[in-house]
């Protein structure tokens, strides 16, 4: 028996629970660095960023469309997660729109534009606090 065994992540089966594990995977892997290179005052390449905003845009609109009232029906506490999730994706976008009319050069940003970025990393807490609550399978 290992004594470090790997903990194995697997998709979960609620509906706000997966659209939650798609948003943390896409914001891990692909919009965390860009996000902390331009926090901590690096400008980024502006053609390159461009290209992954459009694939990573790409896809949280697909999660925004799986979360809309339309394709989902859930009771009313789920609904309040669900619009804070809706919320937080919105600020990333925002976020990442600033800085690309920037030319995601962080010396030309206004604080306005981190405080979004930061608003989607509470909102991200607040949502782990109600999954718990409701007792999803993804926290």
């Amino acid at each position: 028996m290992p004594l470090f065994k790997r903990k194995k992540i697997t998709k979960p089966k609620s509906p706000l629970g997966s659209a939650l594990f798609e948003y943390d995977n896409i914001f891990n892997k692909d919009l965390k660095s860009p996000s902390d290179a331009l926090k901590n005052g690096k400008t980024l390449s502006p053609r390159r960023t461009n290209a992954l905003m459009e694939r990573t845009f790409y896809r949280l609109d697909f999660i925004l469309e799986d979360l809309s009232k339309d394709n989902l029906k859930i009771d009313y506490r789920s609904d309040k997660i669900r619009y804070m999730i809706i919320d937080m994706i919105e600020n990333i976008k925002n976020f990442f729109k600033g800085a690309k009319n920037n030319d995601f050069d962080p010396g030309n940003m206004e604080e306005s534009d981190f405080k979004e970025l930061a608003m989607s990393i509470n909102i991200r807490e607040e949502i782990k606090k109600k999954m718990k609550d409701i007792e999803s399978d993804y926290i």
